[in-house]
């Protein structure tokens, strides 16, 4: 199905989009969102990294008060790049972060239109489209919580179902790789988030392959041709085959894009062993002490605070009034729906089971899966979950009138949901601040950038490097731990120092730089080991008496070199695959 770029259906979808994403285009910023500050801070020192030569920025070297942390070992890179590449364009790291997220918009509608608009119809698509993205979680990830990666995991969901979609309908091999392509930007976007929507892919696909199924046995039945197309020369048997294989395609595309993402997922299986869980699922974040109360999935309260304890979050939390009632609407049209009901059921169940895995007697359900779910930190988040499905019912929803009266059905709809939300659709701004001071301030203070490596004896609540962060001048990156002698900081960068070692006595170096797998360093040029030392784990190393010129550079390690191969070769894959398979 091929959407007419002129169609009204898109102009009343964008116009109402671009209404959403207005506010973005504001001055200022919104430092007090909760992830937001977090955000511009990993955007300086993913920026640094690049411009020092990494292609795959892991290491951030200003987290940890100096001491730094591979936080994009566990964060995954996608938004970072999007931003960086508006960056590039002129825009300081605020403007560049807002400018994603109104890209971020525009495509969340857009991938629902073509989803909804296929699996339904032109009107359901529109609906569909305008409460995707006006649905309070949306609203709430980019203008409450600031969390720019959760917020663009969004726009992948309806394209990895479009795509998989298209797969059972044309049987054509073009839909593997884009299947492939959005689920691996989507892990590469925001793992939690797409742990938590994965069941929701794995269950449409076999809900795809029910109806083909049924659809077998119906023609069998009536003895009647399958389809218009050869196949009908054939059995139902060979028609059952074919119909296994979209299956498999649709798997096979799936682990696809998990290879597509292995550059950040295999250094994680392997590597996150050396960094402590505690500060990702620990405390505040561990998941028992964030599940609701039913009556928060239909408060119109709107907030701006952070999440409480035990269902006391000071934000909005609701699923959508309006998506709500037309989801409802929706399902009193399965009779008419013919070939949409099965979906329909199952977006209606989804939508269920994410709104009860968010309450309290859901525990003992992600008890069982702990290990895993407990990265999710928030069971609240499941409301991306009920987004989705609820935003699909409510396009199917414009089924209750006549055809002759389904545009216009369609345009009061997405108007009642847009306008019903549009009032909550602003941030609170302010001034964008963002100096080294800040960035200190919000270490200390606020105790956050901080993380924490399996060599650290103790959380530390300073480093030596503070003070000449607020002075704005580093002067200093390495000290004699053991040993007489004088050190002279020759050059810092993101990621590695140079220093002139005057040592009176073999001595010891120890750089103000947290140990961990795939740092190097070099005396005058050639490779000396180094190790974790004293109770934060730094960089030391030992080096003979005299004048030596030392130098630290992050470099990489056997599982991200073997991630980076699999990615690329999975990446060129899925693009040949596609030219190969594109229409004529």
């Amino acid at each position: 199905m091929r959407a007419n770029i002129f169609s009204p259906h898109l102009f009343v979808l964008l116009a109402l989009t671009t209404l959403l994403a207005a506010p973005l285009t504001a001055p200022g910023y919104f430092m007090f969102a909760h992830d937001a500050r977090h955000t511009v801070y990993f955007m300086q020192m993913f920026d640094a990294a690049l411009r020092d030569g990494a292609l795959y920025p892991r290491w951030a070297t200003d987290m940890v008060f100096g001491y730094g942390y591979p936080v994009w070992l566990i964060l995954a890179p996608l938004p970072y790049y999007g931003a960086e590449f508006f960056h590039l364009l002129g825009l300081d790291f605020p403007a560049a972060i807002k400018a994603l997220e109104a890209v971020g918009w525009f495509a969340s509608a857009l991938g629902m239109y073509l989803f909804a608009s296929r699996a339904l119809d032109k009107n359901a698509g529109l609906v569909a489209g305008v409460a995707y993205v006006f649905a309070p979680y949306h609203v709430v990830d980019v203008y409450v919580r600031g969390a720019m990666p959760e917020f663009l995991a969004f726009v992948f969901p309806p394209f990895i179902l479009w795509a998989c979609y298209q797969i059972f309908a044309t049987r054509r091999a073009l839909y593997i790789p884009l299947a492939a392509l959005a689920y691996g930007a989507m892990l590469l976007t925001h793992a939690q988030m797409t742990a938590l929507f994965s069941p929701v892919i794995l269950g449409y696909i076999l809900v795809l392959w029910w109806n083909d199924r049924r659809r077998a046995i119906d023609n069998r039945q009536q003895n009647r041709p399958i389809t218009q197309s050869p196949i009908h020369l054939f059995t139902p048997l060979l028609f059952h085959s074919i119909a296994s294989s979209s299956l498999l395609r649709s798997f096979l595309a799936l682990a696809w894009g998990v290879a597509i993402a292995a550059v950040f997922f295999l250094p994680v299986a392997l590597e996150q062993k050396y960094l402590t869980n505690d500060p990702l699922i620990g405390g505040f974040f561990n998941f028992r002490l964030h599940f609701l109360n039913p009556s928060q999935l239909l408060s119109p309260f709107w907030g701006y605070g952070y999440a409480g304890l035990n269902g006391n979050d000071q934000f909005s939390l609701q699923l959508g009034i309006m998506p709500l009632f037309f989801g409802m609407l929706a399902l009193f049209t399965l009779k008419r729906a013919e070939r949409a009901s099965a979906q329909m059921i199952y977006f209606a169940l989804v939508t269920l089971a994410a709104a009860l895995a968010m309450l309290s007697i859901a525990m003992p359900l992600w008890e069982l899966a702990a290990p895993i779910v407990a990265f999710a930190q928030f069971p609240w988040r499941m409301l991306f979950v009920s987004a989705f499905a609820l935003a699909f019912l409510a396009g199917a929803a414009v089924r209750v009138v006549s055809a002759d009266d389904t545009f216009r059905a369609a345009l009061i709809f997405s108007l009642l949901i847009a306008f019903s939300m549009f009032p909550f659709a602003q941030p609170q701004y302010t001034d964008a601040r963002f100096t080294w001071n800040t960035l200190m301030d919000f270490q200390v203070q606020d105790r956050e950038l901080l993380g924490d490596t399996i060599w650290i004896q103790e959380r530390p609540q300073d480093s030596p490097l503070v003070e000449q962060y607020r002075a704005g001048n580093i002067t200093t990156k390495a000290v004699i731990a053991q040993g007489n002698g004088s050190i002279e900081l020759l050059e810092r960068r993101a990621l590695g120092d140079t220093i002139r070692v005057n040592a009176d006595t073999p001595a010891r170096v120890m750089f103000y730089t947290r140990y961990f797998p795939g740092w190097t360093a070099t005396v005058d040029g050639a490779s000396v080991s180094i190790e974790p030392y004293g109770e934060q784990g730094l960089i030391a190393l030992d080096i003979p008496a005299g004048v030596h010129t030392v130098t630290t550079r992050w470099g990489t390690t056997m599982p991200r070199v073997s991630g980076a191969v699999i990615s690329f070769v999975a990446l060129a894959a899925a693009l040949l695959l596609f030219w190969r398979a594109r229409p004529s």
